[in-house]
């Protein structure tokens, strides 16, 4: 696997299990306050949840990049469970530190996320953005994703109305 040299040095990227709850708990809370535009979630609707809660978060996949062994980002997926559309899966919970941006810790996570979704026969990844971050949809039109659709007003918060883009990128067939 190639890695991306400028990526922080000492920098990992690990999938959570279902122990790391302390971990998720912590890297998410930071994600919701520090970004609350950010996300659909908002804080109060998580700093409350029990272990257990927290525990069936992580029945699907999310991984986290640790920098000197503190969490500094993450990405999880949601898979689709309905047999027709078993080969499209959701990106959620983007985070990355203000202080780790453009070290390509954000480009990292999305590579190991995708490429573990390519290996569970996903064929097409979609994720929901605000049309306002305009710095996340480059992000991810660098990265291959395009534009399908817009929602309007997908976004309600914080007294706004933001227009919701849906983004997909479509994964390679391995070829055998």
């Amino acid at each position: 696997m190639e890695v991306d040299v400028s990526i922080e040095e000492g920098s990992i990227i690990r999938r959570l299990s279902v122990d790391d709850i302390d971990v998720f708990r912590r890297i998410r809370l930071e994600a919701l306050s520090h970004e609350p535009f950010s996300f659909a979630s908002v804080f109060g609707d998580w700093v409350h949840l029990s272990d257990r809660e927290w525990r069936q978060h992580l029945d699907q996949p999310v991984f986290v990049a640790f920098l000197s062994g503190q969490p500094v980002g993450m990405m999880g997926l949601r898979f689709e469970r309905a047999r027709k559309m078993a080969h499209r899966t959701r990106l959620v919970s983007v985070y990355v530190r203000k202080d780790n941006r453009r070290t390509g810790i954000a480009a990292k996570l999305l590579h190991d996320v995708t490429e573990h979704a390519r290996d569970r026969g996903v064929l097409q990844v979609e994720l929901a953005v605000s049309a306002d971050n305009s710095a996340a949809i480059r992000f991810y039109q660098r990265h291959g994703f395009v534009e399908v659709g817009r929602i309007p007003n997908g976004f309600l918060g914080h007294g706004t109305e933001n227009d919701e883009l849906i983004m997909v990128l479509r994964l390679a067939r391995e070829r055998g």
